[in-house]
């Protein structure tokens, strides 16, 4: 924290004023205009979101805080001409202003391409039993874009009070930086099914991916396709898919396809908590593609349950 308060000492935050201008019904600071959620507020948002839109609330709110991020970052630049690593301490001090909590233990290797940090006194971490601060991953991952300079980054938030970790900790870095989600052996087999499905189908790209958007492994994903951003909108569409099945009364959903000018995009839940997407080509059959993918879908429940 006395790095953060050193490198941020030209750039105070006296023009912060919390309740100036309670008589316009505004706060300011920064020069912006500012509405505070409480944590009864931010909670409703939350749960009434989750009602409709099941997993896919943490992925939006994920690609919510990623794009505020990236703005957010740009904007601290540009006002205080500032370098990116005091950009990056400056908007985690707003953020800690704005009630965000306390970020403690900031290690920031531009050379290397990796963040770690921890956050203490987290007001998102309420979803008991697991590691809930999606908005706060997503604002992270968009920061740490501008302070390292990468598009292709990968944010694990690898402790979380709502787990019953002390604190909530975060790296951020490329893939290969980042914890995974699962051990080696269980990727090896992952690669190994998504392998079997792409000779079955002549697949052009697949993902098996978190219910809430987050890229478990690709094979081979083309350089202008971002896996997080594709794993977020199959994640919305799979739970806006299976709400409109319950709403009228339809069963379960089994699958979502998505028929373009190039191909079929086939997208299917397969345990509580992951998902599995394929595109493939206009010639191939989709009797066959359903098949393959029922298959492959087996396969990740036997492994992952």
């Amino acid at each position: 924290m006395t790095d953060l308060l050193e490198r941020t000492k030209p750039h105070t935050f006296k023009e912060f004023t919390i309740f100036k201008g309670v008589m316009e019904w505004a706060l300011d600071g920064l020069k912006q205009r500012y509405s505070v959620l409480d944590q009864i507020h931010w909670k409703s948002f939350y749960t009434s979101m989750r009602d409709l839109l099941g997993d896919s609330t943490n992925a939006i709110l994920k690609k919510v805080g990623e794009d505020f991020g990236e703005e957010n970052f740009s904007f601290i630049r540009e006002k205080y001409g500032a370098d990116t690593k005091t950009a990056f301490l400056l908007s985690l001090q707003k953020l800690e202003k704005l009630g965000w909590g306390a970020f403690w233990n900031i290690e920031i290797d531009e050379e290397a391409g990796k963040i770690v940090l921890e956050l203490h006194n987290s007001n998102e971490a309420f979803n008991e039993g697991a590691a809930s601060c999606y908005h706060m991953t997503g604002i992270l991952l968009g920061l740490s874009k501008g302070v390292l300079g990468e598009e292709r980054l990968t944010i694990r938030e690898t402790k979380c009070t709502a787990k019953g970790d002390k604190i909530c900790e975060f790296v951020i870095g490329k893939g290969e930086d980042v914890p995974a989600l699962f051990e080696d052996e269980t990727m090896t087999k992952l690669a190994d099914i998504l392998q079997d499905l792409k000779k079955t189908i002549k697949s052009v790209v697949e993902l098996i991916a978190t219910s809430d958007g987050v890229p478990i492994i690709s094979l081979g994903l083309p350089e202008e396709i971002d896996p997080t951003l594709w794993g977020t909108i199959t994640s919305f569409v799979l739970a806006g898919g299976s709400s409109s099945s319950k709403a009228v009364n339809n069963g379960n959903l089994k699958e979502v396809l998505i028929n373009a000018e190039k191909g079929t995009i086939i997208a299917t839940q397969c345990t509580e908590k992951t998902i599995l997407v394929a595109v493939v080509g206009p010639d191939t059959s989709a009797g066959l593609a359903g098949l393959a993918m029922k298959k492959a879908k087996d396969k990740l429940i036997t492994l992952l349950k």
